[in-house]
């Protein structure tokens, strides 16, 4: 367990993220992260990506794509095959 100062920043109060945690956490400069108090307990987690939001033209798109497709040709009638 380690020590870390908690520093004035405006208002509010902060501390660094050490480089070797950010690492092991897959955090960045200008990512984002998530947390919880779990009773005195701050958890830090790594943010999940954010999905792209689901547009009307990806709306139209899927249902293009879900259209049932035509039976597919086998070719001519050699018998007496009831289609």
């Amino acid at each position: 367990m380690s020590k870390q100062s908690i520093l004035k920043w405006g208002n509010s109060l902060g501390f660094r993220l050490p480089a070797e945690v950010a690492r092991q956490m897959n955090v960045s400069e200008g990512g984002e992260v998530t947390y919880r108090l779990d009773g005195r307990r701050l958890v830090i987690e790594a943010a999940a990506p954010e999905l792209p939001p689901f547009t009307e033209a990806d709306m139209a798109h899927a249902i293009r794509r879900s259209k049932p497709r035509l039976a597919p040709s086998f070719g001519k009638r050699r018998g007496k095959e009831a289609w």
